[in-house]
């Protein structure tokens, strides 16, 4: 989903399951909250049996920074690695809010105004506003945990939408 904060990746490794979860385990730490957190690895979450839920630990602050799922599984060729990455629940939901207010507007001026002036693309321009600043703070980490993973896993990306 090339236009949308939202991806799916799957890896292929040669290493194991247990050894795919050992790595994990490397460079995951349960998530801390509060001001006087200081994280010692790079990713925080949790990881159980063979799924894991993380994200990347960054200084400063990102709402768009992605939520990374992901199912590890061992078949013949090797093992694969299912992730998906996208928005916090709440993050989603303030977004769908902002979004229905700035479309109510756009309607209401247009159903009320006879001119076309720049109030009337006001809207339109916050919609653009809040696409761009989700699309770029979201894809911009997205991308440095995609290779982040790739290189700790050892691995190749075979599937990605």
């Amino acid at each position: 989903m090339k236009y949308l904060p939202y991806e799916r990746i799957t890896y292929k490794t040669n290493l194991s399951e247990q050894e795919v979860l050992t790595r994990l385990s490397g460079f995951v730490e349960p998530k801390k909250s509060g001001l006087g957190r200081n994280p010692i690895k790079d990713y925080e979450g949790s990881i159980n049996k063979n799924r894991f839920d993380i994200s990347r630990v960054i200084k400063n602050r990102n709402s768009f920074l992605p939520q990374i799922n992901g199912a590890i599984q061992e078949n013949n060729y090797g093992t694969e690695i299912e992730v998906t990455m996208k928005l916090d629940v709440l993050v989603f939901i303030f977004l769908i809010f902002w979004c229905s207010i700035a479309i109510g507007i756009f309607i209401t001026i247009g159903l009320t105004e006879k001119i076309m002036s720049l109030e009337f693309f006001m809207p339109l321009l916050m919609l653009l506003f809040v696409y761009a600043l989700a699309m770029v703070g979201f894809k911009i980490e997205s991308k440095k945990s995609k290779e982040y993973l790739r290189k700790n896993f050892e691995a190749e990306i075979i599937r990605e939408s």
